[in-house]
């Protein structure tokens, strides 16, 4: 089962100010909805800064979750909340999808989220794109050989035209 990727979502008052402050830390803008969120990142590692937040999560993208929720409920029984669908006018969203959210055992909430663009076959390969060009910006930042650079841009473009 694929558990999907994680970003920390963090309430932000003021995105702008979140946002220098951790560029300042060496991370980059990889996204934003202009006045509701801004993601940064360093490689495949995620922050998103949001104004709406009613609290801070875990976010977890692009799992099955309806399968994740299941499995969570096998060995965790106390798990709470249900999956629920939604459409993508009534959030706002990119695309019409699937939400749930739990806590774990300290109160922490985790938030599972996949829209129809994150999902099949097509979506996975969107995100084995975005991770190959994650690590390729790790591997610069650390100073990679040529070679080694464009052996993974070798890979970024066979993934893409296999799309």
């Amino acid at each position: 089962m694929f558990f999907g990727w994680t970003s920390i979502c963090l309430r932000a008052r003021d995105l702008a100010a979140s946002a220098r402050f951790y560029q300042a830390l060496g991370m980059e803008v990889v996204d934003e909805l202009p006045g509701k969120r801004i993601v940064v990142g360093n490689g495949p590692f995620r922050i998103a800064l949001m104004n709406f937040l009613d609290k801070n999560c875990i976010h977890i993208r692009g799992a099955d979750v309806p399968a994740i929720h299941a499995a969570c409920k096998r060995e965790f029984p106390e798990a709470t909340g249900q999956p629920f669908t939604y459409r993508a006018e009534d959030l706002d969203a990119d695309a019409d999808g699937t939400s749930w959210e739990t806590f774990d055992p300290d109160g922490n909430a985790v938030f599972f989220d996949t829209n129809a663009n994150e999902s099949g076959a097509a979506g996975r390969s969107r995100l084995i794109v975005q991770t190959l060009r994650d690590a390729e910006q790790m591997l610069i930042r650390l100073g990679a050989s040529k070679e080694c650079l464009t052996t993974i841009d070798h890979l970024i473009d066979q993934q893409t035209r296999a799309r």
